[in-house]
């Protein structure tokens, strides 16, 4: 992105850049939403990573029944 030109330009490039601009931030932010959503959805880290998340939940269920006594 540059900030000084040589050459004016025309309304209809401005348009054309303000909307190319404006689709961007909309994917940027519809991408980010998508990776929010995936970080806090719990079957998503259980099919990312099954083994990790069955241990979490042995250790969780051991410190839980251990805390009972």
């Amino acid at each position: 992105m540059t900030l000084s030109r040589s050459t004016p330009r025309s309304e209809a490039e401005v348009r054309e850049e303000i909307e190319r601009t404006r689709t961007q931030l909309v994917d940027t932010a519809q991408a980010l939403r998508r990776q929010l959503h995936d970080i806090r959805d719990v079957r998503y880290w259980v099919a990312r990573r099954p083994y990790l998340s069955l241990g979490i939940a042995v250790a969780a269920g051991l410190w839980l029944g251990i805390k009972r006594r």
